[in-house]
């Protein structure tokens, strides 16, 4: 069978390639830094239940020094229960990787505690698998409506051009690109399905639909996604709701499904909090009424345009994809809305890292208004073609020199603002301006609500 290297493939080997090299390059792959802070919490379940036995936590009561080397980090249930605070869908997604870890590390005459060298490599290694997976279907996803050409710069721009290539090489153990992957691969499940109505379709979409949901909660929104997909208009909710009646069955498998996904989560609630829901999150809340969208979008703290300002271009798209396919706008201009409300409702608006990480959760369906506003500029006249893929380059280069910057302590992750932007823009070189200008927000403030 002869593989015809089209720009949208060569694109992908490219990216592929790219991203192999530098997770193997990362300086976090060759330490003990790959568990650690936030990953501490979605990786404890596995540890806690194949090593110590005990998904309850009660041996953490013996071991003081866990809290020292930020291992397990449970939170005290009002049932006094000791119970971890993120929800176990990335332990799904590490557990093949952390058994084959296990078992490297007995050969290889290591402790198998659960924290040794070969766990962190091997965790941080999952991401990058995930990833080529999550790639793969997103070009298989972009490339029915779009170009060789719009699908090509489409991959190039969310990789390269965002925050998620730091999030999928230096802090690749975080939640997000697993649930990039995991979005693109239900995106394209959910259109296939309306293509072929097949069972096991519908069953595979479940099972994702229930991942992303155990991952990280706020994507149930991406539920909204099959439901107003191929509506051209928002009048025929008749005729939609009559299409998932006839199709009551494959409905009926995929919430089965999702619901199978989820029920461990409700189980281990159960068994440690007495309840089947139960909050872990405790002092921190959703604040719907005074959602940060302004400032999510566009603050120097970690405003999400402000630090992957390629985005603005499928900002764009959003405004060319009606004309251009009818059967996309419904769900994209729905779903998006009401993503970034959730995401900036939370009182930690700003979400501690680089740029505003709880975006890129939304890429794999943002890659399609992307393509839609690079498919419209690929046939413009020269000057606004040129234009623009000149931008597009150097907004690519941007981000990556802000990514070095970042792993270089020159974005801060928490106390950026215009002043110290400005001290820092362009120069991989620490100064005191920088340093004077950064301000940290009052966390204890923010939990309440307040400024």
């Amino acid at each position: 069978m002869k593989i015809k290297f089209t720009p949208s493939l060569l694109s992908l080997l490219i990216l592929i390639f790219i991203m192999v090299f530098a997770n193997f390059n990362i300086g976090r792959w060759n330490g003990l830094k790959v568990i650690d802070w936030d990953v501490v919490g979605f990786y404890a379940y596995l540890p806690a239940t194949f090593i110590y036995h005990d998904y309850k936590l009660k041996f953490v009561k013996d071991h003081p020094e866990f809290a020292h080397e930020r291992k397990f980090w449970p939170q005290a249930a009002p049932n006094g229960g000791l119970v971890i605070k993120p929800t176990m869908g990335l332990s799904f997604m590490y557990l093949p990787f952390f058994f084959i870890a296990h078992f490297h590390s007995q050969i290889a005459d290591l402790e198998a505690n659960g924290f040794t060298i070969l766990y962190h490599k091997y965790i941080h290694l999952s991401a990058l698998f995930y990833l080529i997976i999550g790639l793969f279907f997103l070009r298989k996803l972009l490339i029915r409506w779009f170009s060789e050409w719009a699908t090509a710069m489409s991959l190039f721009s969310i990789v390269l051009g965002t925050n998620l290539f730091y999030y999928a090489t230096t802090e690749a153990s975080m939640s997000h690109a697993y649930t990039f992957s995991i979005c693109a691969v239900f995106l394209y499940s959910i259109v296939i399905w309306y293509d072929l109505k097949n069972v096991k379709i519908a069953l595979l979409a479940g099972i994702l639909f229930g991942l992303m949901i155990l991952i990280r909660p706020v994507n149930i929104v991406f539920g909204l996604f099959p439901l107003f997909y191929g509506m051209r208009s928002l009048s025929a909710y008749k005729e939609r709701f009559q299409f998932l009646i006839n199709h009551s069955k494959h409905l009926s498998i995929f919430f089965a499904s999702a619901f199978i996904v989820l029920l461990p989560q409700f189980l281990y609630w159960k068994s440690v909090t007495g309840h089947f829901l139960f909050y872990s999150y405790l002092d921190e809340h959703f604040y719907f009424l005074k959602p940060k969208l302004l400032q999510g979008l566009f603050s120097f703290r970690n405003g999400w345009l402000i630090y992957s300002p390629i985005m603005l271009f499928s900002m764009v798209g959003l405004y060319f994809i009606k004309s251009k396919h009818s059967d996309l706008l419904n769900p994209i201009r729905i779903l998006f809305p009401f993503y970034i409300y959730l995401v900036f409702s939370w009182w930690c608006w700003w979400y501690v890292g680089f740029g505003n990480r709880a975006m890129i959760d939304s890429y794999a369906i943002l890659a399609i208004s992307l393509a839609t506003c690079y498919e419209q500029l690929l046939v413009s006249k020269s000057f606004i073609k040129y234009t623009a893929l000149v931008l597009l380059v150097f907004l690519i280069g941007l981000n990556a020199f802000q990514t070095l910057q970042y792993r270089n302590g020159l974005l801060h992750f928490d106390g950026m603002n215009f002043k110290a932007y400005k001290a820092s823009f362009g120069t991989l070189k620490y100064n005191d301006t920088y340093k004077n200008a950064l301000l940290s927000p009052d966390y204890e403030k923010a939990k309440k609500g307040e400024e």
